[in-house]
């Protein structure tokens, strides 16, 4: 996926006909910018709107995303990805206490993987992310990601998850703090739709959320996701 996507290219992650897709960007009132002649949208756009979006659409309709976007890339849409980019990703840090030290916690914890080296520029990013629009959902968990991975050096996509000894206040519109923090780091865009869609799905079970917030440990934890994606693996 390229910085500038067309109404075909949006439809295609979306995993819509051409008419579905413009019905449902023309709602989100997007910002539109010419690119080689061609009406456009911008890619950090588009994702920021699925990260919001994601979250109400109905189960066919991110099935048919998560799929559309695995094809892209070449992803094996079967497999249990969410959980094997967790595994040794699940971090259950002692104090963070606002949003601002959580941001601090998850780049620290991020560059420490290896998979980028720069923690300040990760966190500027991280910063500018949720000063454009918080990545919190009303679910109680927010999907942190750089606001244009483009400007960072990543050694390889990263997955990770990190649960604070306490919910924080982190810019969810109706006020709920947030208790659970993803960071998706996949310079490839359509990777990064495709575990996004993956992660929404599992995400509209309460019972998945507060199982993850009661686990004693990491361990547990990603038992809980294990089977969470494997029970929705099998509706595909």
């Amino acid at each position: 996926m390229e910085n500038y996507l067309t109404l075909k290219d949006a439809a295609r992650c979306l995993g819509m006909s051409l008419s579905e897709a413009s019905r449902e960007i023309g709602r989100a009132d997007l910002k539109t910018v010419y690119f080689q002649g061609r009406k456009c949208y911008l890619r950090g756009d588009i994702i920021d709107w699925l990260t919001r979006e994601f979250g109400s659409l109905a189960a066919d309709r991110l099935v048919a995303a998560e799929q559309s976007n695995a094809e892209m890339v070449g992803i094996n849409p079967s497999a249990l990805l969410v959980t094997e980019k967790l595994f040794g990703k699940i971090i259950l840090p002692y104090k963070t206490g606002t949003a601002a030290s959580m941001l601090r916690t998850i780049a620290s914890g991020a560059c420490g993987t290896g998979a980028l080296y720069d923690e300040k520029a990760l966190l500027e990013q991280l910063i500018h992310r949720e000063k454009t629009v918080s990545t919190a959902l009303r679910c109680g968990v927010a999907l942190t990601h750089p606001l244009d991975v483009s400007k960072l050096y990543v050694e390889h996509s990263l997955l990770m998850l990190f649960r604070p000894p306490h919910p924080l206040p982190f810019g969810e519109k109706s006020g709920r703090l947030t208790a659970l923090f993803f960071l998706l780091v996949f310079p490839k865009a359509n990777e990064h739709l495709h575990i996004l869609a993956r992660l929404s799905r599992m995400l509209k079970s309460q019972d998945f959320i507060d199982d993850l917030l009661l686990a004693p440990d990491e361990d547990e934890m990603l038992n809980i996701i294990e089977a969470r994606e494997t029970e929705l693996l099998k509706k595909l």
